[in-house]
């Protein structure tokens, strides 16, 4: 049985209640209550701090694995360096500047990330569809702004795994880049 009440008669909608509740069950004034009336802040506070942990281990597996991904991104950008280490002397001496090669290596591992960050989100928009159909009355919210979030951090894990494989072939010598093999 749900009631809602105003909060400023908590006390007294709970008096009533308790009256109500023995009519019904037909009890004597020395029986004692054979129900339990529960607000709904006592129940918050009992599910909180399970939902907190949930919360808490969620963001720990998702952080780990977003760390992972990065060191898959900063490798596959190494090894990109490392294949076109003679492109790289080339343009530089052909007078392509630091920041030029800095940028491209970074936008190549910002790409890669968008591409990821653009399946997760779809395999994300698929598995929200789904559990809609299945369950229609589970509260699942897909908004713009946790999709901006997801893009978003895409970007920045690209540009913070990228830096150093791109910040190394900018500083390569051209004569040195050109003789590798």
């Amino acid at each position: 049985l749900r009631v809602q009440v105003d909060a400023k008669r908590m006390a007294e909608a709970k008096d009533e209640l308790r009256g109500l509740m023995r009519r019904i069950r037909q009890l004597g004034p020395e029986q004692r209550d054979d129900f339990e009336i529960n607000e709904q802040s006592a129940i918050r506070d009992q599910l909180d701090p399970i939902k907190n942990g949930i919360a808490i281990a969620g963001l720990f597996i998702t952080g780990l694995a977003l760390f992972v991904g990065a060191i898959g991104i900063m490798n596959i950008t190494y090894v990109s360096v490392k294949e076109r280490t003679r492109e790289i002397g080339t343009r530089k001496a052909l007078g392509a500047r630091r920041r030029t090669i800095l940028l491209q290596f970074l936008i190549e591992a910002v790409c890669i990330c968008m591409v990821g960050g653009f399946v997760g989100l779809g395999l994300a928009g698929g598995l929200s569809s789904a559990v809609a159909v299945v369950a229609p009355s589970f509260p699942l919210v897909f908004s713009t702004g946790l999709v901006v979030t997801g893009l978003t951090i895409s970007v920045l894990t690209g540009i913070l795994s990228g830096f150093a494989p791109a910040w190394q072939a900018s500083k390569l010598d051209p004569v040195v880049a050109l003789r590798y093999e």
